[in-house]
């Protein structure tokens, strides 16, 4: 008889000891996947959004608005102001409130959420440097809100401030001040004739084409994409100069503009209409 042929030994462990290998290999990789979905579902290590400013109990600041921290640690605060003409002042602080701390002069996106809870109203605020502010920097920044947010208790949600090198979110609960229905509805008088009575650069047949509708109400709920770094030869806002969003977009003297925000289509509208000379061809609002 022929001797039967017997295999190496130690080949079947060798196979045991390959196949509990693999097992290994992807039990740890459904563990490593299993804490990177727990991690993202707790959420990255981002710069939050600053708690109401009840749950950090602080009182009033040194000018009678409401105020929060902007970052974790409590080194930045802020504190904003509506009065009863409708602006709304934002002044940056250090870990205490009597220390002004001045940043990068910019224009910051921020919107206003409303009683009616039906859309945001974007909002611009632009640089309005105390007298003791370095050139080039600011503390104070200030925008003006649509008539139809003066009444009621509003929440002001601030996209982005850079400080330090940070960038940081928050939001602010706004209680307006004691204005006169006569001083509110003279101001929604304006804001209608702004847009409904033509003049100057403003046409007839702008108001028609742009449906006889603020812009703020218009555009209500749009974020925008404000980037106040443009490249060379990019389209810009006439006003604030940053990178034009297509969205917004108004007809005037019969030409389309494009704009950066809602915001800055009021200030040009009332400019084509009080100083048309001002007013250049669209092509002219380029970055160069």
């Amino acid at each position: 008889m022929g001797k039967r042929k017997r295999g190496r030994p130690g080949r079947p462990a060798r196979t045991s000891n390959g196949r509990w290998r693999t097992i290994s290999i992807i039990a740890t990789m459904v563990i490593g996947v299993a804490t990177v979905l727990a991690l993202n579902l707790i959420g990255p290590g981002q710069p939050p959004t600053t708690p109401a400013p009840e749950s950090h109990g602080h009182p009033p600041g040194p000018h009678g608005g409401a105020v929060v921290a902007i970052d974790r640690d409590n080194r930045f605060h802020a504190e904003a102001v509506l009065d009863g003409a409708g602006f709304v002042r934002l002044y940056l602080f250090g870990r205490e409130l009597t220390e002004v701390r001045p940043v990068v002069a910019r224009t910051v996106c921020a919107a206003i959420r409303g009683h009616d809870e039906q859309g945001d109203f974007a909002l611009m605020f632009r640089p309005e440097p105390l007298e003791t502010d370095p050139p080039g920097t600011a503390s104070r920044f200030a925008a003006r809100l649509s008539p139809a947010l003066w009444r009621g208790h509003l929440r002001l949600v601030v996209w982005s401030v850079p400080v330090e090198g940070e960038r940081f979110r928050f939001e602010i609960e706004l209680t307006p001040s004691p204005t006169d229905e006569a001083t509110v509805a003279k101001a929604e008088a304006d804001e209608a004739a702004l847009y409904a009575a033509p003049k100057g650069k403003y046409l007839a047949d702008d108001v028609r084409t742009n449906g006889m509708v603020p812009a703020s109400r218009k555009y209500r709920g749009e974020r925008p994409a404000h980037n106040d770094r443009p490249t060379p030869g990019e389209s810009v806002c006439p006003v604030s100069r940053a990178r034009t969003d297509a969205r917004f977009v108004w007809v005037i003297g019969g030409k389309e503009y494009l704009f950066c925000c809602p915001p800055c289509i009021d200030e040009f509208v009332a400019t084509a209409k009080e100083r048309p000379e001002e007013v250049q061809e669209p092509e002219f609002y380029r970055h160069r």
